[in-house]
């Protein structure tokens, strides 16, 4: 519901209250925790590690700060916030370690099951999450749409991904949780691929469709993979598992943005500049950067407009590729786990084998 009540909110009330309507839900979300989830069963397992936090947020800052650099300044300026970042995580694992109530689990990460299936987890942030952010470019910049219109566009993938996570109760019982999982991780790399074919000109019933699937993909890979990995969880861990394999897929989310988000730009810009300079436009390269990353056109130019709109379709496809290319990796890697499980008769976890 997010990029439909963001694109409502932006119409209405400026994008400010994008970021506006965040602080009331938040008290709320922090009120309902702090009421109704409390820690009973276990509590000298909850995890305490004010310093892992710190270097956590440091460095995945860094990271995302550099990734998006990247794009602006180059990799080189770049670069000291990436090493800067490299070197946090390093702290942050030696932290872990260390710590006697640890953020993260490390040692569980020893069993291959359980770090491939967070590393899948991981990817899926990385791909799906942080596509939509490139779908709502592609819906307003490319095909046009308001911001409203475009989030009601949007509508079907987040109805597939509610009914089929209503119904995977259901499908569980009569499918093992491993095959949907890999269906959903299947059907969402397949989807993503499917929109790196998409144009400015392409009906809506075929966006709509690879939403839907996109959705009904998610549906099936996010509640699956958390059974996956929270019966890996020994019980005194699970309340670190399930923030372990949520803080995974929201960092994955966050370097997707980054990432695909500079390659996006760079390969627009590149094709952008290219076409301004075929028509003789002075300083063709700042023209496309200003025109890609704070969209403003230069006047005096009528054609200029549909070279933009040809060069976000060229960015929205690199990221888009990238991304269904990055789940499909993922499904590789739970097959691979499958296979590796079958062929040495190594015991799986329960959600693994159902």
């Amino acid at each position: 519901m997010g990029p439909l009540a963001g694109g409502l909110l932006l119409r209405s009330l400026g994008w400010q209250s994008i970021f506006l309507i965040n602080l009331p839900l938040g008290v709320l979300a922090v009120g309902a925790g702090l009421w109704g989830i409390p820690e009973r069963k276990y509590p000298d397992h909850a995890a305490l590690d004010p310093v892992g936090q710190i270097v956590s947020i440091f460095s995945l800052g860094a990271l995302a700060y550099g990734m998006i650099a990247t794009g602006d300044d180059g990799f080189s300026r770049a670069l000291p916030l990436i090493v800067m970042a490299l070197a946090g995580f390093a702290v942050f694992a030696a932290v872990e370690r260390r710590a006697r109530r640890p953020l993260v689990p490390v040692t569980l990460f020893r069993n291959r099951s359980f770090a491939v299936v967070n590393s899948a987890s991981f990817i899926l942030g990385f791909s799906y999450y942080s596509s939509l952010f490139f779908t709502s470019i592609y819906l307003q910049q490319i095909q046009g749409w308001p911001p409203a219109d475009a989030g009601w566009r949007m509508m079907p993938q987040f109805v597939a991904t509610g009914c089929v996570s209503m119904l995977f109760g259901r499908l569980s019982m009569v499918v093992p949780v491993r095959r949907l999982m890999a269906a959903g991780y299947g059907l969402t790399a397949l989807s993503m691929s499917g929109m790196a074919f998409c144009t400015a000109v392409t009906p809506y019933g075929v966006v709509a469709l690879l939403f839907g699937l996109l959705g009904a993909g998610a549906g099936l890979a996010v509640p699956a993979t958390g059974i996956v990995v929270m019966s890996m969880a020994p019980p005194e861990l699970a309340g670190s598992v399930s923030a372990t394999m949520n803080a995974l897929r929201q960092a994955g989310m966050t370097i997707g943005i980054a990432l695909l988000g500079t390659l996006m730009s760079e390969q627009a810009v590149r094709v952008l500049a290219r076409a301004a300079a075929g028509q003789g436009i002075a300083d063709a390269e700042a023209v496309a950067h200003l025109a890609v990353t704070h969209h403003v056109l230069p006047a005096g130019f009528p054609g200029f407009a549909r070279f933009y709109t040809l060069a976000m379709e060229r960015g929205f496809h690199a990221a888009m590729l990238c991304a269904g290319v990055s789940g499909f990796i993922a499904l590789a890697l739970l097959a691979s786990l499958r296979t590796a499980h079958e062929d040495n008769g190594a015991s799986v976890s329960p959600g693994w084998r159902r």
